[in-house]
């Protein structure tokens, strides 16, 4: 079940992952503490309902025992995870019938130190004005962003998480960039995807 070429991070995931499927609980409890703090940045990020996002999140983790034996080896396991948040966020929203925002609390603020009060306020407003703007995308472009630039993974790795083609995703992510470069260059032509 191991994919060729993969890395010890992979590994130690499958090595859970087998454990999960034997019922020992210290497979789940390892994958729980490494993915969950990353999946909840992300489906608060696509709610944009922090109570939703740690809702959905621990959703993920209960379909993960109950569903262990689906999973088949072939993504790495943060895939197919993702893949579960992002269906269940979807189911969500189409339950819910309404517009999506990103609560500006769903992601918390890192303290800097020797950095100015200033600059401090600054940088707080221009990440305020991101999640603003994020929650101005489809779902589908801010599903594929958020990956991309929140989770750095690959656009293959998304298009696995997304079930829809490499080239999907590209589109998805350019029709994204396009929209916040439009956005954030309303009277500032210094506009750069670093923003972000």
């Amino acid at each position: 079940m191991e994919a060729p070429g993969a890395s010890p991070d992979q590994d130690a995931d499958l090595e859970s992952m087998e454990q999960v499927r034997r019922g020992e609980a210290a497979g789940a409890a390892r994958l729980f503490q490494r993915y969950a703090a990353p999946l909840l940045r992300f489906t608060g990020r696509i709610l944009g309902d922090p109570a939703e996002a740690e809702e959905i999140t621990q959703d993920v983790f209960l379909k993960l025992m109950v569903r262990a034996d689906q999973y088949d080896g072939r993504a790495p396991v943060a895939s197919w995870l993702f893949a579960i948040a992002t269906n269940a966020c979807r189911d969500r929203l189409r339950r819910t019938v309404r517009r999506p925002s990103v609560a500006l609390e769903a992601v918390t603020e890192i303290r800097e130190p020797g950095i100015a009060a200033d600059e401090r306020l600054a940088r707080r407003q221009r990440r305020e004005a991101v999640r603003r703007a994020l929650s101005e995308l489809s779902l589908e472009q801010r599903e594929a962003l958020v990956l991309a630039r929140y989770h750095g993974m690959a656009y293959a790795e998304i298009a696995r998480t997304l079930d829809i083609s490499e080239g999907a995703v590209k589109t998805r992510i350019f029709r994204a960039m396009e929209t916040l470069k439009a956005h954030f260059s309303e009277g500032d032509s210094s506009w750069n995807a670093a923003r972000l």
